[in-house]
């Protein structure tokens, strides 16, 4: 069964850009009207109140990266399942039992594009 996993876990990793597996950084400046940038750990952003991020990993891991309520960082770890091609389901606990969907729209090793879909049902 580990085996199994393992290739399983290659397999969703195929459907993604093997840049996107490092952690991301939102870089709202860059937004358009319903796409999200992200840019790289280490990107130099214009100084700012505090940033969210992703973070994709190879075996299905997702995390979340965003503000608490006293502004510190708080990490939720959930998971990611590729849809298709382009379509990656989300689930981490504060986005409820549906998870979300999202569309990477591009991705190289220097910026990250999202689009957010419908929930899932």
């Amino acid at each position: 069964m580990l085996i199994q996993l393992g290739c399983l876990e290659r397999s969703m990793a195929n459907h993604l850009p093997s840049t996107i597996f490092q952690h991301w950084i939102h870089s709202r400046e860059e937004d358009t009207e319903d796409i999200q940038v992200y840019r790289p750990i280490g990107y130099q952003f214009p100084p700012s109140r505090g940033r969210n991020g992703l973070e994709f990993r190879p075996n299905g891991e997702f995390i979340l990266y965003g503000l608490g309520p006293t502004d510190r960082p708080q990490k939720i770890v959930g998971s990611w399942t590729a849809q298709s091609n382009n379509k990656i389901k989300i689930d981490v606990s504060v986005w409820g039992d549906k998870g979300r969907m999202m569309e990477v729209i591009s991705c190289d090793e220097k910026v990250l594009k999202l689009r957010y879909l419908d929930s899932t049902s």
